[in-house]
């Protein structure tokens, strides 16, 4: 059984607490400031402690370290892991600013430490299986791709005015909560990104200085394949929608309810042929992860973003926002000025 702190005790990290206690290959224990909520995660799950000071924990009593807090916190953390040669697994994105990242990923190198990011949606095996068709050639060349994920975020967390979400500097907004997990799965899956521009704004959402809705375009270096990420956070349709264009065909992904789906089409019928299907609960990904960190905790694996793969990731993130912030986009005359 391994041994495993949390750190963090939000909604994320609660699953992650449920999930790997789920794999029946581990031991718990938490840590957060919040003594209540602690107090109730005891009282509901089986763990083997609870801590309120992160800094005087003696890390090395644990095989490994999942840090759930908000995202300005993170390269401090796993600096503090890395430092007792502790593998650790960091909840996405990886940071809201490059302070400590390059220190922090020389540091893994030297010491050749086991360590990640948590997009969990490469743990999926369905997604898994999404990727290796794309590039079997079952549609060809690799040309474009579109991604939308929307739904409305105020419905699975009410509390969203309260938490990290509502700030931009602890890794807030639909973009760093979002859309990164569907940057990070277009990069993995084509490559380099060369290019990105974008377009976002708060149309919907009250009491939050971040952003609810966001367009990201990328060019990518293969193939100079395009790829546009949609999101907005207050529609009412729950809509995951992932599609890959290549040169004989499109390949489809779709998320309703439980039930994920491939699908391919290959002709102007419009028939969408499937694939195959999965059903996941909502805790599978995560379990899936969880046994992700045990097995390369025990040697047998790797974990699917390394931390390297997550800076790279949160390039994207800094460069669709600053490109709005530095008004790379062209601004048609008014009816006045013409």
């Amino acid at each position: 059984m391994k041994k495993i702190l949390i750190v963090g005790a939000g909604g994320i990290g609660e699953r992650h607490i449920r999930c790997f206690l789920a794999t029946g290959r581990s031991r718990v224990w938490a840590c957060d400031v919040d003594e209540e909520k602690l107090k109730r995660l005891s009282e509901t799950y089986l763990l083997g402690g609870v801590f309120t000071k992160f800094s005087e924990i003696e890390l090395k009593n644990f095989d490994g370290v999942v840090i759930a807090v908000p995202a300005h916190m993170h390269i401090q953390m796993a600096s503090k892991c890395a430092e007792s040669d502790v593998p650790f697994l960091v909840e996405k994105p990886l940071s809201v600013d490059y302070n400590g990242v390059d220190e922090l990923i020389s540091m893994i190198n030297t010491r050749k430490l086991t360590s990640g990011v948590a997009y969990v949606r490469r743990s999926i095996p369905l997604f898994k299986r999404f990727r290796d068709l794309s590039r079997y050639g079952i549609i060809g060349n690799l040309r474009m791709g579109r991604f939308n994920c929307s739904q409305d975020y105020r419905k699975y967390r009410p509390d969203y005015q309260r938490t990290y979400y509502a700030r931009t500097a602890t890794g807030g907004g639909c973009i760093s909560n979002v859309a990164s997990h569907f940057i990070n799965l277009t990069q993995w899956i084509f490559g380099e990104v060369k290019h990105v521009c974008s377009f976002y704004d708060r149309l919907e959402f009250q009491g939050v200085e971040a952003e609810d809705t966001s367009i990201i375009l990328m060019r990518f270096t293969e193939e100079n394949a395009l790829v546009e990420i949609f999101l907005n956070q207050f529609q009412k349709p729950n809509i995951s929608e992932f599609e890959l264009i290549g040169t004989t065909g499109n390949l489809r992904y779709t998320i309703e309810g439980e039930t994920h789906r491939i699908t391919l089409c290959r002709s102007d019928d419009n028939i969408w042929e499937e694939v195959v299907s999965a059903q996941y609960t909502r805790d599978d990904p995560f379990i899936a992860q969880s046994n992700n960190f045990i097995n390369a905790l025990e040697g047998k694996d790797t974990l699917p973003t390394s931390i390297e793969e997550g800076k790279k990731t949160m390039d994207v993130v800094l460069t669709a926002k600053e490109f709005q912030e530095r008004k790379g986009y062209i601004v048609l005359p008014s009816d006045s000025n013409r």
